[in-house]
């Protein structure tokens, strides 16, 4: 979850975990992580997709804020994938 533009709880899997060192889980961290796979998703390879298999992302915005609402990542034949949800989030103060 995210209070006033900081992160104050989060779940990977079901399970309540802290951010590592460097990790950005605030709405602009995610746009930054956002960036970043499509930049690997032009190259699927580097994520393991055997010769002639593709990456397939998919992303839903909030059409008020332009958050990030959810956010998947497939690569065709591997078992490589991500599935990012924003469960809960509070505007930041303004």
């Amino acid at each position: 979850m995210v209070r006033s533009g900081g992160v104050v709880s989060l779940r990977r899997n079901g399970l309540v975990i802290m951010p590592s060192r460097g990790q950005d889980y605030s709405m602009e961290g995610l746009f930054r992580m956002l960036e970043q796979e499509l930049g690997l998703a032009e190259k699927p390879a580097i994520l393991g997709a055997p010769p002639g298999y593709s990456v397939y992302t998919t992303a839903e915005f909030d059409t008020n804020t332009g958050r990030l609402i959810h956010y998947r990542r497939v690569v065709g034949g591997t078992s490589n994938s991500i599935d990012v949800k924003i469960v809960e989030y509070d505007e930041p103060d303004k």
